[in-house]
């Protein structure tokens, strides 16, 4: 057994930009004062008080104008490097990969700050990082395609697919259906779960995602348990599930007659040609893997697994990511490849169902959701690890898209994604 507890709560948080972070940046030169010499006062002060005229801009224009505004001219890329070299600076993130879509196109990708600290090397938009949640999104992809295909129907019984029975044990005559794994509203709870140690250090795991979803469902395994499932009839209530997602990774393995990552590398990935995206570590060049940094992980050994990996295992770079990002924009198309059908996608992008994870609001569809960012509504999914925060997010109105990765644990990456988005509109 692993000795580190997973933290099965993937789902991107979110912190409001307040007069917190500004009174930290106004103390910053005082602190400097005090720890280093006359001769370096000046230089660092210039810094933070340009980080300090930023974050006051940011936080005048959030109180003063409308929500989905912003003082700082957005339309030219200094203007927003300097927003995101604030937010760097301020919430100490390690790295900052992005890129930013409209349409079929990338109109600007780039990184900030150091994907290994110790060997100082430079994050780039290269660099590949662990996506957490945003996984589950391609996994959507991968249940859709076999819809397509006629294999799986969005409102079956989960039975119909299984080898071997799943069903709430409060409410053993309701279906749990495909469409209800999909938009986390099955009623699977992640809560007894939460209570085990599967991560696996620097290697891939040793539990194949079949055995790992047996014990926790097969009847009289080592992890069946009513805890499994909340006390509410399946479809009435929406609660985030990632156990869910691995339900659905698991359907995908019977329905395919192929593991999971082959199938959606084959299906997917590879047709999309995402040369640098991986579900397994052993497939995955380390010296191109930003160091996820948390005070749970020894950096002698930072990359870490988990048998569950349809719901935030997926490994890989912003511009190879843009990839379903913009085949997502344009429909089901990229690149003249066809993944999905234009129809498809509007039906993942359907709102659902509505609940809230902590402070935020979701509006789910399929396999994705929207979320106020900024006073501005975004489609998409985010993602937080130890060690990784991530998000992918779009507007199919004005086919503008962002996505933003960070090797930092729970970092707020909203006014990065918003202003990146204001900058593809303004293109």
């Amino acid at each position: 057994m692993i000795t580190k507890t997973k933290n099965y709560f993937n789902h991107a948080r979110t912190v409001k930009f307040n007069y917190v972070t500004i009174l930290l940046i106004i103390s910053y030169p005082l602190k400097l004062i005090t720890n280093f010499c006359f001769s370096k006062i000046y230089c660092q002060f210039k810094v933070a008080s340009k980080l300090l005229f930023i974050a006051l801009l940011l936080e005048i224009g959030a109180s003063s104008c409308k929500k989905d505004e912003i003082i700082i001219n957005t339309s030219k890329k200094e203007n927003v490097k300097e927003i995101l070299l604030a937010e760097v600076k301020t919430q100490n993130l390690n790295s900052l990969s992005f890129c930013v879509v409209k349409k079929d196109s990338l109109l600007w990708t780039d990184a900030l700050g150091y994907s290994d600290i110790k060997n100082n090397k430079l994050a780039t938009p290269e660099t590949r990082y662990l996506i957490a949640s945003i996984s589950k999104l391609i996994t959507a992809v991968s249940v859709f395609k076999l819809i397509e295909e006629g294999k799986i129907n969005l409102d079956e019984d989960i039975n119909t697919y299984l080898p071997f029975k799943v069903k709430n044990p409060h409410f053993p005559n309701n279906k749990i259906t495909v469409k209800m794994l999909l938009n986390h509203s099955s009623s699977v709870s992640d809560s007894y779960a939460n209570n085990f140690n599967f991560y696996s250090w620097n290697e891939d795991s040793p539990i194949p995602l079949d055995i790992f979803i047996r014990d926790f469902f097969e009847e009289s395994t080592q992890f069946c348990s009513t805890k499994n499932f909340y006390n509410y009839t399946p479809g009435s209530l929406g609660n985030y599930s990632n156990i869910g997602y691995a339900l659905l990774g698991y359907i995908v393995e019977v329905v395919s007659k192929q593991p999971f990552d082959l199938y959606s590398k084959n299906n997917i990935i590879l047709p999309l040609g995402m040369t640098k995206t991986e579900w397994r570590l052993k497939n995955t060049p380390l010296d191109e893997l930003a160091i996820p940094y948390s005070l749970t992980i020894n950096t002698n050994k930072p990359h870490f697994t988990f048998p569950d990996y349809p719901n935030g295992g997926l490994r890989t770079t912003v511009i190879d990511l843009s990839k379903i990002l913009r085949m997502l924009i344009m429909k089901g198309q990229y690149n003249g490849v066809q993944i999905l059908n234009s129809n498809t996608v509007e039906l993942m992008e359907k709102h659902t169902i509505t609940f809230s994870v902590g402070p935020e609001k979701l509006e789910l569809g399929l396999g994705m959701y929207s979320t106020d960012i900024k006073g501005k509504s975004l489609l998409g999914h985010g993602g937080n690890e130890q060690g990784t925060s991530t998000g992918m997010h779009y507007d199919p109105v004005t086919q503008v898209g962002v996505i933003v990765f960070t090797n930092t644990t729970a970092a707020n990456l909203n006014q990065s994604i918003y202003s990146l988005y204001k900058f593809g509109t303004q293109q």
